[in-house]
């Protein structure tokens, strides 16, 4: 499966960090990638605004 490779900004700041990248649509959450971390995990679509 193609990542979408689009870069996000957070709502909510996690852990401090703000910047992540989006991976794939999993319903209604997104699997993201966090820049400068590489942590992925699963966010709502109203969590984050596409830059």
């Amino acid at each position: 499966m193609e990542e979408d490779g689009r870069i996000a900004t957070l709502n909510m700041p996690y852990m401090g960090y703000r910047k992540i990248e989006l991976i794939r649509e999993i319903g209604y959450k997104w699997l993201v990638r966090i820049c400068d971390s590489g942590l992925e995990m699963e966010v709502y679509e109203d969590d984050f605004v596409i830059d």
